[in-house]
């Protein structure tokens, strides 16, 4: 969403104006829209997947924060997030993953990245 405003804020700047609340939206519901799952998620509803981002705001990057969509676009980092709930299951809590096994995934990234240079010949 960052990137998103400061390209939209150099190419088009005023001659249409964007705020940092469209900017959420069109990350949320309308991405849902766009991937043709709106029905499913995009926005907290009844009936659709839970599908929920815990940000801290008393992180000290976040401290000065007024405009809660600006906290979000301008000033948030994967760092602040404190709970991510995906379709009611809780996938990080408190800043820490809760649903895998964080190093045992970056190992066995890593040994799938070294198996696929290995096969293609490129030297590790």
């Amino acid at each position: 969403m960052r990137l998103l405003f400061a390209l939209h804020q150099h190419r088009i700047g005023n001659k249409i104006p964007i705020t940092v609340k469209r900017l959420v939206q069109l990350a949320t519901l309308d991405g849902a829209v766009d991937l043709g799952i709106a029905e499913k998620t995009g926005s907290v509803t009844p009936g659709k997947r839970a599908d929920i981002i815990l940000i801290r705001t008393t992180d000290i990057n976040m401290a000065p924060a007024g405009d809660p969509y600006e906290v979000i676009v301008s000033l948030a980092q994967p760092s602040n997030v404190d709970t991510v709930i995906v379709d009611g299951r809780i996938l990080r809590q408190s800043g820490k993953f809760a649903a895998l096994d964080h190093g045992r995934a970056v190992q066995e990234a890593r040994e799938a990245a070294m198996a696929l240079r290995s096969r293609a010949g490129w030297p590790t």
